[in-house]
C-alpha cells in the first residue's frame, strides 16, 4: 500500500529547493537512508555525506525524534504518513 513521507526542510536548506516542504512516495516502510537518498540532488548533498552517512551539518527528526545518534541510518524505518524534519547546524565561533 502506497502513501507519501512529508519532508519538511528548516531555514538554509529551504532556499536549496525553492520550498518548505516536499513528499517522497513509498510503498510500505523503508529504511531511513533510502528515503534520504531519494531526496532531490542538491538537498542530498548537504543531508548526506556520500551515500550512507548523514551529514554533521543536518540533524534528522522522524516524526519529532533526533535520529542520527541510532546507530545507522538503515535502522530507522519510515513510511507513509511519516515525517522527516531537516534542520541544518550553525556553527559559530
Amino acid at each position: 500500500m502506497g502513501g507519501f513521507i512529508s519532508v519538511r526542510l528548516i531555514g538554509l536548506l529551504r532556499g536549496l529547493i525553492g520550498s518548505e516542504s516536499l513528499e517522497i512516495e513509498v510503498e510500505g516502510e523503508i529504511g531511513l537512508l533510502q528515503a534520504l537518498n531519494m531526496l532531490p540532488e542538491r538537498l542530498k548533498k548537504e543531508v548526506l555525506r556520500g551515500v550512507k552517512e548523514p551529514s554533521p551539518k543536518v540533524l534528522i527528526l522522524v516524526n519529532g525524534v533526533e535520529v542520527t545518534g541510532f546507530g545507522g541510518l538503515e535502522r530507522v524505518r519510515v513510511g507513509a504518513g511519516d515525517e522527516i524534519v531537516l534542520i541544518p547546524i550553525i556553527h559559530g565561533g
